[in-house]
């Protein structure tokens, strides 16, 4: 049976897959925290549930749903965890996959509770609280810190009441905090408890999120009122206040879902029985309608021939009604009913539509459909029409059809298409492959394309590296077999469709490094000055950069930093920003001989200059130009998660960095100095020379979710 997936922050994330475990549907957890996990560790032991631990990005989730084919997403976090809410619910725009917000019921108005004062923010409520005396609990979790610890006066007043979680402590001392204000626990918390704590600590005030029975505000507010002290409340944020479901019909929605996937499943496994004992099948139907389903087939028609054609879609051809593709594709075919000269989605939904029951309908693809094919993004889109059965058919696809033209295997190539894709992608894909001397099948657009791969070979020193072996028009009458050398690659001009292999030559293989570390005197530099080679090693490292990073270089200089970092991965796309034109242009230098297709090269000051960039998930700052906290600002507002290194020279630089560490959450922390000598050859003498010490400073920005103590 197919897991539902759990984005779980709370106790409704764990109830949950529990009781979806009791009925025997499986689940897989997602927790934010090392804590998350180990609390959901300690209290579930079924086979059914699986846990994963890490915070994920927009793309990390989709990965995920590509991953697995899950039956359901349930958002069980923490009602003031917006921006996880808004992630998930993004992740699955355009997906077909169910999806359901848990969202605590607020029982009651809670303005006329005895003794409490509401605030709509965590500022307004710690402003509030700066005009009182005596000691101040606050329950509201990590998150909130700042707000209440910004004005030392408040801070020294505090009592805080956080979840035994590494990050929530590391939060704490952060802040300013010191050991004897923390208690730090692990709810849920009965009235009586909190009420201990008050008289234990001599509270005189108590602070609380408006977080509903769950998260346990009503027994802090009874607390408060039988000590006789106020209970501030923090409302809930208007994102948290979505419509959404309750624990129950969220339950219930998903063990229905469960309950039909297993019949569907029960009543093919009984279908295709009556099939093998030579029954004719019965007619499938759609539940949701009661109306006989639409027969779909997403076909892959080889490279265009006939005699490319499999037997199994010359046999579908036989029986279609309708036959859907691009006019070249329906030339010399046909149909029982109806031809129809259309290929994208919204052009075939709304004529389905309109189609009787039972219609078989064909749509067809070139080359196999499963390679470089329209057809997985078609069948998506046909999953929202309810009555349709999809099937795939594959094809024969040129990487097949030209590897046994030339005899060759395809199984150890890396695989690149030049059409559909863009331009500066296709091309750092290529560049990195060819410097670790692999086999590479490309696609093209056309000549342009195989034009532009001369370019790439002939520009990097890798001619006479690689065979180039083309085939042009494959399948058709006019289709050629051609070897070429890199220099006549780039002067082909006759059209049409080509496909090729690179072949590494048993001599001068191209091998690339696969870790940081080119030689200063490699780049282009002029009189601008440049991150060494050893600090740009151990700056790049302390970056812990991931497969499609988006990543600024701000104060880019020579571009050192950018060129290395994009040499490392071809899914990596990086920003250097540079306000001196001197440095732009030699920066862009520097791309163009090292051939960093991956890099775009932003002129400006920072932070201005972030203004219309993808948020950075990675960022090194090896330039400020004194405006270092607005630029940290700006890179927080970006994407309060990003990790930061930031190398620092001067005193100053370092004394300022230090104070800004506390004005942020920031997590795994590091701070390094490192000195580095080398020798310098004096006469027959070799003696270390030493350069300036730099320090780097790297951690991790974080938007705590905020569990509530």
């Amino acid at each position: 049976m197919k897991s539902v997936l759990i984005y779980a922050g709370t106790t409704e994330g764990r109830r949950l897959s529990e009781m979806l475990a009791q009925r025997e549907i499986p689940s897989l957890v997602c927790v934010a925290t090392e804590y998350g996990e180990q609390v959901m560790h300690e209290t579930l032991e079924s086979r059914l549930i699986r846990v994963r631990q890490g915070r994920l990005t927009k793309e990390q989730m989709k990965q995920l749903y590509a991953g697995e084919d899950f039956l359901a997403v349930v958002d069980a976090t923490h009602p003031y965890a917006t921006l996880v809410t808004e992630n998930v619910r993004e992740s699955l725009s355009g997906s077909c996959l169910p999806y359901f917000r848990i969202s605590r019921a607020l029982e009651e108005e809670q303005e006329a509770k005895e003794g409490c004062l509401f605030f709509p923010s965590a500022a307004e409520c710690a402003e509030a609280l700066g005009k009182t005396e005596g000691t101040v609990l606050l329950t509201t979790g990590s998150k909130e810190l700042e707000a209440f610890c910004s004005e030392e006066s408040l801070r020294k007043r505090l009592v805080v009441r956080v979840l035994p979680g590494r990050e929530s402590l590391e939060a704490c001392y952060q802040n300013g905090l010191e050991g004897r204000q923390i208690i730090a626990m692990q709810g849920p918390f009965t009235k009586e408890m909190n009420l201990a704590t008050i008289r234990q600590w001599g509270a005189a005030s108590l602070v609380t999120k408006e977080s509903g029975k769950t998260g346990g505000a009503d027994e802090k507010m009874e607390a408060t009122r039988e000590a006789g002290i106020p209970c501030y409340v923090i409302r809930r944020p208007v994102a948290g206040q979505e419509e959404g479901h309750t624990f129950e019909e969220v339950l219930k929605a998903v063990v229905s879902l469960a309950q039909a996937e297993e019949e569907a499943g029960r009543a093919a496994r009984e279908q295709a029985g009556r099939t093998a004992e030579g029954k004719a099948p019965e007619l499938q139907t759609c539940k949701e309608t009661g109306r006989g389903c639409l027969d779909v087939v997403l076909a892959g028609i080889g490279m265009g021939a006939p005699e490319d054609h499999t037997a199994a879609l010359d046999q579908r051809l036989a029986e279609t009604d309708y036959l859907f593709g691009a006019k070249r594709m329906l030339e010399g075919l046909t149909a029982k009913k109806e031809k129809v000269p259309h290929y994208l989605a919204k052009d075939i939904l709304p004529y389905l539509e309109k189609l009787p029951d039972d219609a078989k309908i064909t749509i067809l693809f070139s080359g196999d459909a499963g390679f470089f094919s329209g057809a997985e993004k078609m069948r998506k889109a046909l999953e929202g029409l309810k009555r349709a059965r999809i099937r795939i058919l594959p094809g024969i696809s040129s990487i097949c059809a030209l590897s046994a033209r030339l005899g060759i295997s395809w199984q150890d190539a890396d695989i690149i298409s030049a059409h559909g894709t863009e331009t500066d992608a296709w091309k750092t894909s290529l560049l990195f492959s060819l410097r670790r001397g692999r086999k590479v099948f490309f696609l093209t657009s056309g000549p342009e394309d195989v034009r532009a791969v001369g370019e790439i070979l002939t520009g990097q020193g890798l001619a006479d590296c690689f065979e180039i072996k083309l085939g042009r028009q494959l399948s058709y009458d006019d289709e050629e077999i051609l070897e070429v050398t890199a220099k006549a690659a780039t002067e082909i001009t006759k059209p049409g469709l080509y496909a090729g292999f690179l072949i590494p030559k048993a001599t001068g293989i191209a091998t690339g490094q696969i870790t940081p570390g080119v030689l200063d005197e490699e780049f282009l530099r002029e009189k601008v000055p440049m991150t060494k080679e050893e600090v740009r090693d151990v700056s790049i490292c302390k970056l812990h950069l991931t497969e499609n990073a988006v990543v600024y270089d701000v104060g880019s200089g020579t571009g050192s930093i950018s060129m290395e970092i994009a040499a490392l991965s071809p899914k990596v796309r990086v920003y250097a920003l540079e306000c001196k034109p001197e440095a732009v242009a030699l920066t862009k230098k520097n791309q163009e001989k090292f051939g960093a297709f991956n890099v775009r090269v932003v002129e400006g000051t920072a932070p201005e200059s972030f203004e219309g960039l993808p948020a950075p998930s990675h960022v090194f700052i090896g330039g400020s130009g004194g405006k270092l906290e607005e630029i940290l600002d700006a890179l927080y507002h970006k994407n309060p998660r990003a990790r930061v290194v930031m190398n620092a020279i001067s005193l100053e630089s370092i004394a300022q960095m230090q104070g800004l560490l506390k004005k942020y959450p920031v997590r795994d922390v590091d701070v390094t100095t490192v000195s580095v000598s080398k020798a310098k050859e004096i006469g027959s003498y070799h003696l270390m020379q030493a350069a300036n010490p730099v320090t780097i400073f790297s951690f991790t920005f974080y938007e705590a979710e905020g569990g509530e103590a």
